[in-house]
């Protein structure tokens, strides 16, 4: 389920684009054509995985096994679009999914959100010490222009993690 500030959130709007209110730094928008680009993205990054939305699947199945004492937790950093966090949502229905971005997801309506997914607003360039030792799968993908310290970055994650959590981490450059 949503929280209200998702589908309440105000952009700030610059040359009849809309842009997240929170970091004048990151300069993309955060409007339905780039969700729209970011689909795209997505979608080409899984073709390039053999239509699966991660790479090493035996460790995130393993990872994710409904069979745990308590349900998996998957936090997907710079959500974007949030794509990626619902199709890991229906692949993974007894496992909690959490999006994080500077913006929300454009959805049109928060009935579009499975009861295991959830976003929130919030900068990846802040600790997660609420997150520390939560999850078993973090999934990052393409988020290198948003990050300002990536070596603090990377330190911050790896406290997000379960002890042997994975870290998805996907970069777009070549």
């Amino acid at each position: 389920m949503t929280s209200p500030r998702i589908l309440d959130y105000k952009y700030r709007e610059f040359f009849g684009r809309a842009f997240n209110a929170h970091k004048d730094s990151y300069l993309l928008p955060a409007d339905v054509l780039e969700h729209a680009r970011l689909d795209l993205q997505h979608d080409i990054l899984k073709y390039e995985l053999g239509n699966s939305l991660y790479d090493a699947p035996d460790l995130v199945k393993n990872a994710l096994r409904s069979e745990q004492s308590e349900r998996p937790r998957v936090l997907d950093i710079g959500t974007g679009s949030g794509r990626w966090a619902l199709e890991m949502a229906a692949e993974f229905p007894h496992a909690d999914i959490l999006g994080i971005d500077l913006a929300p997801p454009s959805l049109t309506e928060a009935s579009a959100i499975p009861s295991n997914c959830r976003f929130e607003v919030r900068d990846a360039n802040l600790p997660f010490n609420e997150f520390a030792g939560l999850f078993d799968v973090v999934h990052c993908r393409c988020i290198e222009l948003g990050i300002v310290n990536f070596h603090g970055f990377l330190f911050n994650v790896a406290q997000t993690l379960k002890p042997g959590g994975i870290l998805l981490l996907g970069s777009g450059y070549a």
